[in-house]
């Protein structure tokens, strides 16, 4: 894993924005209030992330991903992925809004399955107020 590998990852919509390069996670607790406390992610769960990345050949994905499908979804999310790895800056928008199966969707939706699953199953995450947020 390069030295200045770091990501910021915003999941569904910012229910979570984890900042590794700022040590820092903000939990969306309403519509209008976020809770943003200092948080660095293990060493391990960050490699395990950049290994993510390299299997599913992130760079191959456009700045604003939008894969085709029949069927739309709602609620539809809104995604962010932005990282620096070997001085390369790069940056992915996904708003996901259909239910597409093809083999890039589903590897970059493994990614953020990953990191949300990652950040609900930490127990100093699990202390933070509940989202009271409603998506119907």
């Amino acid at each position: 894993m390069p030295n200045d590998f770091n990501f910021i990852s915003n999941i569904a919509d910012g229910e979570y924005i984890l900042d590794t390069y700022k040590s820092k996670l903000t939990k969306t607790i309403d519509w209008d209030t976020d809770t943003t406390i200092s948080y660095k992610i293990p060493f391990a769960e960050k490699q395990k992330i950049y290994k993510i990345l390299k299997k599913i050949d992130i760079f191959q994905y456009p700045e604003n991903y939008a894969p085709t499908s029949k069927k739309d979804v709602f609620p539809s999310f809104t995604y962010r992925f932005e990282f620096t790895m070997n001085d390369i800056d790069y940056k992915i928008n996904w708003q996901e809004n259909t239910e597409s199966e093809i083999k890039d969707a589903r590897e970059l939706r493994k990614l953020f399955i990953e990191i949300q699953k990652y950040l609900e199953n930490d127990y100093i995450i699990k202390e933070l107020p509940e989202s009271k947020r409603a998506f119907f």
